[in-house]
């Protein structure tokens, strides 16, 4: 049979009285080494930001010049390696292929394909750490 009360009804008007929590005390020292800490944290932060401003003009310095010439360097460097990378995969797989193939265009197909994948990783490993220097600046 069913009973004529339902759990619904029965709490309708009830409250919950939930007891409070003590808080405890702060510790004086504990307060003190945690503004010490975020002081530091602060003025490393700021120092790091900072580091790279003088108040003195370098266009046109030797420095600059400097900085400019191994910024071309490493791209240089960069394109150089990419297009090695490339040339040997494509090497490689049109040697390595004429135990598959017989025909010269299969091994070419195959060379320029192999080439390509390679070539696309390249593309890919430096536009990931380009975005990663860029996040330095």
């Amino acid at each position: 049979a069913e009973s004529p009360l339902h759990l619904h009804e029965l709490l309708e008007g009830c409250e919950i009285h939930l007891p409070e929590v003590p808080v405890p005390p702060r510790n004086p020292e504990l307060v003190a080494r945690l503004e010490r800490i975020k002081a530091k944290l602060a003025n490393e932060e700021y120092r790091r930001m900072t580091r790279n401003i003088t108040g003195q003009e370098t266009n046109g310095t030797l420095a600059e010049f400097g900085r400019q010439v191994r910024s071309v360097k490493a791209v240089v460097i960069t394109i150089f390696n990419f297009i090695v990378t490339v040339v040997a995969a494509f090497a490689c797989t049109y040697l390595g292929s004429q135990y598959v193939f017989v025909e010269t265009a299969a091994r070419v197909l195959s060379a320029v394909i192999v080439a390509s994948v390679v070539g696309l990783a390249e593309l890919y490993v430096m536009v990931r750490t380009i975005e990663g220097d860029l996040g330095k600046l």
